[in-house]
């Protein structure tokens, strides 16, 4: 007989009853203890903008290789909080301080089909400070060993200077998880049974060089990855790295997934400045002499952000595609062309005056201090770049027919397109306008603005085509329309949605100036309005010629599909759960990009730069002013201004501040020392 207590010594009273250590408690596990003294693990960690955390849970049910006979089969449940203050819930542009979390099981796959209820991942895209995501953990099968991942990222937006604290607990019983455990921040694993491997963001993004088949001498794929407007690599383009290096035993060289992290909080100041960037990047920190082959995919302003890229690569680094093989080319969702015919006068304007400063600029297609010609346009006929993009072994353009309040269809694939195919597949009548989000009415115009990009309308012969604004991609960021059980548990639930695939070369242009283009420039296909419906001319001339300059020379394989709001984000798959209807689109581009090595040898030889060709918009440095970011970017920059000035003056002010993360609280508390010690504010 077995009774329960807090003694330091397990021993047998005089009635033969064996009384438990603490240790031997635990070492029986849940089953067999109280509440009290039920937690099996708890850990806190913090996560800052683009930031993730794995944590994989392993269990052993029973200790030993025979089934105990009084084995039951109670859950292990698992809370993460967001310790933060309630207050910081309204600080939004400082964070904002929300996290996401799932926990799945180890051997989930979203083609599989799940029956059971405590087979199906659980998740929560937005855990506000003080609140708290909490999952059962079901031990529902006889089997010795359980396995779940968890997966927790920050949503922080617009500050790399923020961080969001949060713990992680698991506990026999669902009251065990209910403490905080402020006086033991890291007590980790409180039972043999259990196993946590937590693995942080660099651990995650170098697993080809953690990978028990990792060979030094072995040749290199290196796969690039560019983010977009307001968005990060490491969080957000997660799940697409994931699921490219599930492919490598298909590949004879080792897949390298990686990108550029140093981009972030700063997308507003330019494709030339981040396309350089990237560039050195590529160049200094990730190519070594075992790269063979190179893959660029992009989403949304990452697009852009890699073309000028290679550009600059193949200008000042000539050697580069003549010793590397490019193999894949890809744009998701990206403004090829800008973003100027949908906008609206105001949005252009401010768009042109810089309220996302030169990344603004460069969208709307405008000329300033270094360019003669808008930026794109230039990038769309440079030789440096044309030189290159044309040897991809796949050049491709993924673009959404619908539901983009960010990037609509026609600049996301390059204007010319069968649009009355691609309508005719569409399921526009069991679609509803996606416009009634109630945030439409208390986020201000300014906000709007630094949201942009363009939102698709309803055409005027009574077709409606499903949309989503602006302000509803950028709210849809943190708060997504979710997906429904069915649609995560059920792949036969899940209607096709790539509705055109096919590849166009320059034979598919119409050319200038006959009754084909004059068609196309004046269809009423819902799908070309907001193209056909610019509110300027030269703007409309000016996308068409660089689209033309875009197809010179190139074939490009257009991929369109019909996903569900929000579209833009969906795509790439931002976050597993909340943005699944972008499954089948990664399931695609797995498919037709990476499902192996061709065999046969191939040999290319670039063609020379133009020798006439000015390049000044390429190689002349790019002049950083504060000035060159909208309000978003002033942000972050206001916030490594106060690091910076912390660091290099301030030390001694306060052993409180020597943290490098800054709640609002705290910046308050900043200014008052400051002031006592005769600082910069008056």
């Amino acid at each position: 007989m077995l009774k329960l207590n807090d003694d330091h010594d397990g021993q047998k009273d005089e009635n033969n009853i064996v009384t438990l250590t603490s240790h031997q408690r635990a070492i029986l596990g849940p089953i067999m203890t109280t509440s009290d003294h039920d937690v099996v693990y708890h850990y806190q960690s913090s996560l800052r903008i683009g930031e993730l955390e794995r944590y994989v849970i392993s269990y052993e049910l029973y200790m030993g290789d025979e089934i105990p006979t009084d084995l039951t089969l109670d859950s292990l449940w698992l809370k993460i909080k967001n310790m933060e203050s309630m207050t910081l819930r309204a600080a939004y542009l400082m964070g904002p301080y929300v996290l996401y979390a799932d926990v799945r099981c180890e051997d989930y796959h979203h083609g599989q089909r799940l029956f059971i209820s405590a087979d199906q991942p659980q998740f929560e895209p937005n855990i506000q400070p003080q609140q708290s995501f909490v999952a059962e953990l079901s031990l529902h099968n006889l089997k010795k060993k359980y396995v779940w991942i968890v997966d927790v990222a920050s949503q922080i937006l617009f500050t790399k200077q923020s961080a969001v604290h949060f713990s992680i607990t698991v506990g026999g019983n669902r009251d065990s998880i209910k403490g905080d455990f402020a006086g033991n921040p890291k007590l980790g694993v409180q039972s043999p049974r259990v196993q946590v491997d937590r693995l942080t963001t660099t651990d995650l993004w170098n697993t080809s060089l953690l990978a028990a088949n990792h060979r030094l001498n072995k040749k290199e794929h290196l796969v690039i990855l560019t983010h977009g407007l307001h968005s990060n690599l490491c969080a957000d383009l997660f799940y697409l790295k994931e699921q490219i290096e599930k492919t490598q035993k298909q590949h004879d060289e080792e897949l390298v997934v990686s990108g550029f992290t140093d981009n972030v909080c700063k997308t507003e100041k330019g494709v030339k400045w981040l396309g350089t960037r990237l560039a050195e990047h590529i160049v200094h920190n990730l190519y070594n002499e075992r790269t063979v082959k190179i893959s660029f995919i992009a989403h949304s302003l990452g697009g852009l952000v890699q073309s000028f890229a290679i550009a600059y690569i193949s200008y000042n680094y000539p050697w580069f595609f003549e010793k590397i093989e490019p193999v894949n080319f890809i744009v998701m969702a990206s403004p090829m062309l800008g973003t100027v015919s949908d906008n609206a006068v105001y949005i252009q304007r401010l768009l042109a005056m810089g309220i996302v400063g030169k990344t603004g600029q460069d969208l709307s297609l405008q000329k300033y201090a270094g360019l003669e010609e808008p930026l794109l346009l230039l990038l769309s006929k440079s030789s440096a770049l044309k030189r290159v993009l044309k040897y991809f072994r796949n050049v491709t353009a993924y673009a959404n027919a619908c539901n983009d309040g960010i990037v609509p269809l026609y600049t996301a694939a390059l204007l010319y397109l069968d649009y009355d195919d691609i309508l005719e597949k569409l399921d526009i009548g069991a679609e509803e306008l996606q416009t009634d989000f109630f945030q439409r009415n208390i986020v201000s115009p300014l906000n709007k603005a630094i949201n942009i990009l363009v939102p698709q309308r309803v055409s005027q012969n009574g077709a409606k085509i499903p949309v989503a604004s602006i302000l509803d991609s950028a709210y849809s960021v943190l708060i997504p329309p979710l997906p429904d059980r069915t649609y995560i548990t059920d792949p036969t639930s899940r209607k096709e949605v790539i509705v055109h695939d096919k590849v166009y070369s320059e034979d598919n242009i119409p050319q200038e100036k006959t009754k084909t283009q004059e068609d196309m420039m004046n269809s009423t296909n819902v799908l070309l309005k907001t193209f056909n419906k610019a509110f300027g001319g030269q703007y409309k001339n000016l996308e068409e010629e660089i689209a033309r300059n875009w197809h010179d020379g190139v074939k490009w394989r257009k991929v369109i599909v019909n996903l569900k709001p929000d579209a833009h984000n969906n795509i790439i798959t931002r976050r597993r759960f909340p943005n699944a209807y972008g499954w089948p689109v990664i399931d695609h581009l797995k498919r037709t990009h990476f499902s192996g090595s061709p065999r046969t040898e191939r040999t290319w030889k670039l063609d020379p730069i133009a020798e006439d060709e000015d390049f000044d918009w390429i190689i002349k440095p790019t002049v950083d002013s504060v000035f060159d970011v909208g309000p978003t970017g002033m942000i972050c920059t206001f916030g490594e201004m106060l690091e910076n000035l912390k660091s290099s003056t301030l030390e001694g002010i306060s052993d409180r501040m020597s943290s490098s993360t800054y709640s609002q609280e705290d910046l308050f508390k900043y200014e008052q020392d400051l002031e006592r010690e005769g600082g910069i504010f008056p």
